[in-house]
């Protein structure tokens, strides 16, 4: 096959969705896994949820659509973040979806329009990132930019309009950070936050949503199992399981372990100051972010060791350099990187700069087969608006 391309082991993605389902049968069977779409929005891999019992969670009107298209009914969405569309909030609650709402323009909506709710509604709380630990959460200092903020009074003036509106404070919570560390202590203060909710605010709520963020398919790190006991600790005092369902929206935990991204040497050359090895692949390709110096990967080569080595895409840009090998086998063009574990924010967050996006392929057992094509030039004029 030729490079660069991403493999998805079928294989590693039933094992990280197992894990989870096994766990929440075990510890909370009232409850719902949901699979967050931005993280790997692949049709297939949403068709692989939707045939699992994994309910698609989405974040924007685009994502609502393709889960839809990829075989979702709206009953089988969590709805969540600050982009919602008016038209599909009132289509999700009409048709029985979950809706978290987190601005003041849907609370307006729901307040004066009081659309019909045959679905759940939730609302996402703004956590006070004072309750973890500096280590374990950043935005110490302008804290988390979403939902409404118990600190201020915006949470309790929110319940009480949709109370108004709807004569119930059976309202789901929405408590989702982002975690540096993906710490169990970091959902154990969730929980604690969340039941203290429920007790000052005196909420039976239909459900408490934790988000994501947790560790999936890493040798030695927190496992479902572990994150939800802790989270039951905190919860079951204030809520009855058998009634408040918990649920739980991985992304890197369910996709992150389960892809390699393939690449080839294209060219060798030694400048005055380092070997510097051109490849396929790219920072585009495994590092949205631009921030990692280190993989997980594995040379295919037959090279004597080299002392050192500077990996780089094949962009034009000079900072596109993957990493730096020291002591390890030789390059040559024609060898092969491998990078593993590279599923999160990147088959899809990649767009088409110099080369357009790679092919995806599925490994399903011992058959092999194309999910996504590469897209060609003549895709990407396509795109054009000519009238």
């Amino acid at each position: 096959m030729e490079t660069p391309y991403f493999l998805l082991k079928e294989e590693l993605l039933s094992q990280n969705i197992a894990g989870f389902q096994g766990a929440l049968r075990e510890i909370w069977p009232n409850s719902i896994l949901a699979y967050s779409v931005k993280t790997n929005s692949l049709p297939w891999i949403l068709r692989w949820m939707d045939a699992h019992g994994v309910y698609a969670e989405v974040v924007s009107d685009e994502e609502y659509d393709l889960a839809m298209l990829s075989g979702y009914t709206e009953d089988h969405l969590v709805f969540n973040g600050p982009i919602k569309g008016l038209k599909k909030i009132r289509s999700a609650l009409h048709q029985g979806g979950i809706v978290n709402i987190d601005s003041e323009k849907e609370l307006l909506y729901l307040s004066a329009e009081k659309p019909t709710c045959r679905g759940v509604l939730g609302i996402r709380v703004n956590v006070n990132p004072a309750l973890f630990s500096e280590k374990d959460v950043g935005y110490q200092e302008d804290g988390f930019r979403f939902g409404f903020s118990e600190e201020n009074g915006e949470l309790a003036r929110a319940l009480d309009s949709l109370e108004e509106a709807y004569q119930t404070r059976s309202f789901g919570l929405h408590l989702h950070v982002n975690s540096v560390t993906r710490s169990v202590d970091v959902y154990r203060a969730i929980a604690r936050f969340a039941a203290a909710l429920v007790q000052k605010y005196r909420l039976t709520p239909s459900f408490v949503d934790i988000g994501g963020g947790f560790f999936g398919g890493v040798p030695g790190k927190a496992t479902p199992k572990e994150y939800l006991e802790a989270i039951k600790s905190e919860l079951v005092p204030v809520v009855d399981p058998l009634i408040t369902k918990l649920i739980l929206e991985p992304g890197s935990a369910a996709v992150g372990s389960c892809f390699e991204l393939h690449t080839t040497v294209l060219d060798v050359k030694d400048t005055a100051r380092a070997r510097i090895v051109t490849t396929d692949g790219s920072r585009i390709h495994i590092d949205p972010l631009w921030i990692k110096k280190r993989y997980l990967y594995t040379l295919e080569t037959e090279g004597k060791r080299c002392p050192r080595q500077v990996i780089c895409g094949y962009t034009c840009m000079d900072h596109d350099r993957l990493m730096i090998l020291e002591d390890e086998p030789e390059l040559s063009p024609g060898d092969h990187i491998v990078y593993a574990r590279v599923g999160n924010y990147t088959v899809t967050f990649g767009g088409p700069f110099i080369r357009y996006l790679p092919p995806v392929y599925v490994q399903i057992g011992v058959q092999t087969r194309l999910i996504r094509r590469r897209m060609d030039v003549e895709d990407y004029y396509r795109l054009e608006f000519v009238e």
